[in-house]
C-alpha cells in the first residue's frame, strides 16, 4: 500500500527539525499536540491510518495554528498543567517528558470539568505544512 495522497503532495520535515512541546493524545506514544518548527508552534497528529495503528514509525503531519486556536490550546496546556501535572510536557529537545507527580484527583476533576465544556477542535482540515515521522 502506497502513502496517503496528503503525504505526496506535503513535505517530509525531518524529525530534526521538530521539537516536541507537549501532547494532548497518546498512545504507547504521541498522537497529537502541539510542536516547534522554524520558529512558530504548530499542532501535529497522527495521520489515517496510523492514527489507529500503534506501531512504529508513527507519521504526523504539521498543521497551522490561527493565532486564536493557539491561544486555546496553550490556556488548555496552563490549565491542565496547573490541575493535572506537567506529564505532558516536554522539557528538552531530546523529547523526555516532565517527571512530577500528577496532582490530587480534586484539582484535576477542575480541569477534566473544565474541558468538558470546551469546543472540540479538529484542526486536520487546516493547512498541512509537511510531516514527519516519529
Amino acid at each position: 500500500m502506497g502513502k496517503p495522497e496528503v503525504l505526496r503532495s506535503s513535505p517530509q520535515i525531518p524529525y530534526q527539525e521538530i521539537r516536541l512541546l507537549w501532547f494532548c493524545d497518546y498512545w504507547d506514544g504521541p498522537l497529537s499536540g502541539v510542536c516547534f518548527y522554524w520558529g512558530q508552534r504548530y499542532w501535529f497528529e497522527a495521520i489515517e491510518p496510523e492514527k489507529d495503528n500503534y506501531g512504529y514509525p508513527r507519521t504526523m503531519g504539521v498543521y497551522i495554528l490561527s493565532a486564536e486556536d493557539l491561544q486555546s490550546e496553550e490556556e488548555s496546556q496552563r490549565r491542565f498543567q496547573q490541575y493535572v501535572g506537567m506529564h505532558t510536557t516536554y522539557d528538552d529537545p531530546e523529547n523526555c517528558s516532565v517527571e512530577e507527580p500528577p496532582r490530587s484527583g480534586e484539582d484535576r476533576e477542575k480541569f477534566y470539568s473544565w474541558s468538558k465544556q470546551q469546543p472540540k477542535r479538529d484542526y486536520r482540515h487546516n493547512e498541512m505544512v509537511g510531516w514527519f515521522e516519529v
